[in-house]
């Protein structure tokens, strides 16, 4: 019984490694200035097949959530750490176990987050200075809040999804400002809803 299912699993690693090369060579023949057009068929043929690959190959929630942690901080190991942070806090919020519906709320809870933090930074620093200009603080105060308000719609919106298809299950807990608090997958007040629309673009 061990040699059978060592042979399937050999049989599978094989096959895998015949599909990346020829995912591989079919990306060679696309990836360029004018894609061959019968690669490009076996392309789409072949996402059509596999469709985690389009994934793969471009993850567009993860390009936004890079492209957020390159603007929040610099070097290769303040990136390395806070990526590996994000990954954390999005397996702590049960990724791998969610469904696709769950795990694109996830994602989107993840992206608020980092997007919150950076305005927290930006805030921070200009609070820090030695004279604060009233109207420029103003709109830091709206961004901030704007921002956190979509945070929390964010969780509100996972909670509400959880909610809905698990029966039962306890409150989603966020961090904000340091304070841990419970979404049970409410609807932010009409206040909130004017201080998100003023940074909705």
């Amino acid at each position: 019984m061990g040699k059978v299912k060592a042979d399937v699993v050999e049989v599978r690693l094989t096959d895998r490694d015949k599909t990346m090369d020829r995912v591989r060579a079919v990306l060679a023949k696309v990836d360029r200035e004018k894609p061959d057009p019968k690669a490009l068929d076996e392309l789409r043929t072949i996402l059509r097949e596999v469709p985690l690959l389009a994934r793969v190959l471009c993850d567009i929630a993860a390009i936004n959530a890079d492209k957020v942690i390159d603007t929040l901080v610099s070097g290769t190991v303040g990136r390395e750490a806070l990526s590996a942070h994000t990954r954390v806090m999005r397996d702590g919020l049960g990724y791998q176990d969610a469904p696709e519906l769950e795990r694109g709320l996830i994602e989107h809870v993840v992206l608020c987050w980092l997007r919150v933090q950076k305005i927290e930074y930006g805030y921070t620093q200009f609070m820090a200075q030695a004279s604060v200009v009233l109207s420029q603080a103003d709109w830091w105060e709206r961004r901030l809040t704007a921002a956190q308000v979509r945070y929390l719609r964010a969780c509100e919106g996972l909670a509400r999804v959880r909610r809905l298809t698990r029966p039962g299950q306890s409150a989603l807990q966020v961090n904000i400002g340091g304070q841990q608090v419970n979404v049970a997958g409410g609807v932010a007040g009409d206040g909130e809803r004017d201080d998100a629309a003023a940074f909705s673009q």
